[in-house]
């Protein structure tokens, strides 16, 4: 006979009751079933557990020890039990979070808070990754969710846009442009033009584009940047002007003059994507409280201002 939990669990009851009756009715099996399973586990063992009486049952100093392993083995498996069913809950795991630096000052601060006191035993992972770099995370699996700039489709993930913004114009301080009144996008068509290059933000890479050629022009003298803090950064140097987000305001330097538009561009800011298909239920649960946040009255999400 190989020793298996059940016999575990039935000697742990004898030698709780010292009663094989009543051990069988907490075990709800009949009494003769239960004795036989205790003198297999004894011959597994090698040596006797109790001492049967006309009284009772006692334990052997064999049996006392074994209970103290006994009880161990049971608190594991109903540990083990209770896991399973944390992380069949969504309770317990793993999540990996991706974000461009904005979603960690606008996003994630209302909703990262509010999901680990929701789930305590969940393990977040956080990391700073571009539009681009997020998306391939997430189609190889390194990543569970992302919040970058993106409100079109994109193959393979799905998109939930969260924060939308107006695109205004920045200009190097003194430019020509620099003054109290809109300007038109048409007045760029002779400026090199600072852009978030495509391999980093497609979105706004696209985006930009396509404003411009709504507007007739097509950009001159492009220079790609990393991202919207080296925008502000080549456009304070002098490199060229550039459309962003009017977020990036407090990124800003007394270098650079903002400039509203006359048209209305409007962009999503952040969004949350994650992939296609099943979503683990630890996913599930975090995405509802992205909803949650994002549906609230002071939720992150906000429309085109």
């Amino acid at each position: 006979m190989t020793m298996e939990l059940r016999h575990v669990r039935y000697f742990v009851a004898v030698a709780e009751e010292l009663n094989f009756g009543r051990a069988a009715a907490r075990l709800n099996i009949a009494q003769p079933p239960l004795s036989v399973q205790i003198r297999d586990l004894e011959r597994e063992l090698g040596v006797k557990l109790f001492e049967r009486t006309g009284k009772g049952v006692t334990l052997t100093q064999e049996g006392a020890v074994f209970l103290l392993e006994a009880r161990q083995i049971c608190d594991q498996v109903s540990r083990a039990r209770h896991a399973v069913n944390q992380a069949t809950a969504g309770e317990l795991g793993h999540l990996r979070v991706a974000g461009i630096p904005f979603a960690f000052m606008e996003v994630l601060p209302l909703v990262i808070p509010r999901f680990r006191e929701e789930n305590p035993h969940v393990l977040i992972d956080l990391r700073e990754a571009g539009t681009q770099e997020s998306f391939d995370s997430l189609r190889t699996g390194a990543m569970d969710i992302a919040f970058v700039r993106q409100s079109d489709p994109v193959a393979g993930l799905e998109v939930l846009p969260l924060l939308t913004g107006r695109f205004e114009l920045i200009v190097p301080r003194g430019h020509r442009l620099a003054r109290d009144r809109p300007a038109d996008i048409a007045e760029l068509a002779f400026e090199p033009l600072v852009m978030t290059s495509r391999q980093i933000s497609p979105y706004y890479y696209d985006r930009t584009l396509s404003a411009m050629s709504a507007a007739g022009i097509t950009p001159h003298a492009v220079v790609e940047a990393t991202s919207i803090q080296a925008q502000l950064g080549y456009v304070a140097s002098g490199m060229g002007v550039s459309l962003v987000p009017a977020s990036a305001r407090w990124m800003s330097s007394k270098y650079i003059e903002w400039v509203p538009l006359k048209q209305a561009i409007v962009a999503t800011e952040v969004a949350a994507v994650w992939a296609s298909g099943p979503v683990p239920q630890v996913l599930d649960n975090f995405l509802k409280v992205v909803r949650e946040e994002s549906a609230g009255d002071h939720g992150c999400v906000r429309p085109g201002r």
